[in-house]
C-alpha cells in the first residue's frame, strides 16, 4: 500500500540527508572500502557548526572510528561527523553519482553541513523508497542493515515520527530541522508484526510549531489504522511480508505542507 502527498517535491533535506550518506557508508562497509575499526582523522576543513559535539574536539582529539563517526551522525545529528563521513566517501560529486544511481531523482548534496540555506535537497519519496530499500536488504548486507537499523533507533530527537507511535512500537528514523523545514523518516515495527516506511517533511514559517504537529498526527493515523491488521498466519521472511506504506491524512488548512510519502 502507497500513499503520497505531494510527495516528489523537491525540498531543503536538512540532516535527511544523512539516511542516504549512512547507507552509502555501510555499502562502502560491505564492499571492502572502509573498516569500521579505521580512524578518520578530524581536521579543521570537516568541522561544522550546529548540531553535535565533536566541532568542540578539534585540537584534543585526532581522530575517531568510522563506527563511532558514523553513529554519532545518526544519533545526536553531528554535522562534523557528516562532513568527516561525506570526505571518507570521496565528496559531493560521488555521492550525487550514487544517489541516482539509487533513483532518489530529488536528492543531491551541495555543500557540506549544516545546510542552513538548504541548498541540500531531497523527497519524501525519495526517502522513503530508500529506506524499503534499505529494510528489504536491497542495498547493504543483512548483517550492515541490521547495524543501521540499530543506530537509526537511538536517534535522540523524539518529537515527530516517534510522537504519534505507542510505547511498544520501534522506529528506526532520522529527522532533520533547519528552520523553515522540519521531516522525519523512518521505518517503523508495530507490536502486531507489521512494518511500515513513512517519510514527512513540511514547510513552516521559522520554526512554527504547527510543523511538528502536523508531522506527529500524520504518524498517529497512519499507525492507528495498521494497529488493526492482523499479519498473515504463516511467517515470511521480512522482505516478503512488509508492505512499506507511509503517513497519509487530511492536510489541516491552515497547516503548513506536509509531504508524506510512498514506499
Amino acid at each position: 500500500e502507497f500513499v503520497s502527498l505531494k510527495g516528489n517535491q523537491s525540498l531543503p533535506a536538512a540532516s535527511t540527508i544523512k539516511i542516504p550518506l549512512a547507507i552509502a557508508f555501510f555499502q562502502a562497509v560491505d564492499q571492502g572500502k572502509i573498516q569500521l575499526h579505521e580512524q578518520l582523522p578530524l581536521t579543521k576543513d570537516v568541522v561544522g557548526s550546529g548540531a553535535g559535539t565533536m566541532q568542540y574536539e578539534l585540537g584534543k582529539r585526532q581522530s575517531y572510528s568510522a563506527l563511532e563517526v558514523v553513529t554519532k551522525m545518526m544519533v545526536i545529528s553531528d554535522n562534523t561527523a557528516t562532513n568527516m563521513i561525506i570526505k571518507r566517501l570521496g565528496g559531493k560529486e560521488k555521492l550525487n553519482q550514487q544517489f541516482q544511481t539509487w533513483q532518489m531523482p530529488q536528492t543531491k548534496l551541495n555543500n557540506l553541513l549544516p545546510d542552513l540555506e538548504g541548498t541540500n535537497t531531497t523527497s519524501p519519496q525519495d526517502l522513503a523508497m530508500i529506506l524499503v530499500k534499505l529494510q528489504h536488504g536491497n542495498l547493504l548486507s543483512l548483517k550492515s542493515r541490521d547495524r543501521l537499523l540499530n543506530i537509526m533507533q537511538q536517534t535522540q530527537t523524539r518529537t515527530l515520527l516517534p510522537q504519534g507511535l505507542e510505547p511498544d512500537a520501534v522506529i528506526s528514523h532520522k529527522t532533520g530541522d533547519i528552520g523553515t523545514i522540519l521531516g522525519d523518516a523512518g521505518v517503523i515495527d508495530m507490536p502486531n508484526g507489521k512494518r511500515y516506511v513513512g517519510a514527512v517533511m513540511a514547510t513552516r514559517p521559522f520554526n512554527d510549531v504547527a510543523g511538528r504537529v502536523i508531522i506527529q498526527d500524520i504518524s498517529r493515523t497512519v499507525y492507528q489504522h495498521y494497529k488493526g491488521i492482523t499479519p498473515p498466519a504463516s511467517t515470511p521472511t521480512i522482505a516478503e511480508s512488509s508492505k512499506p506504506v507511509t503517513p497519509s491524512a487530511k492536510q489541516p488548512e491552515p497547516k503548513p505542507k506536509a509531504a508524506p510519502t510512498p514506499q
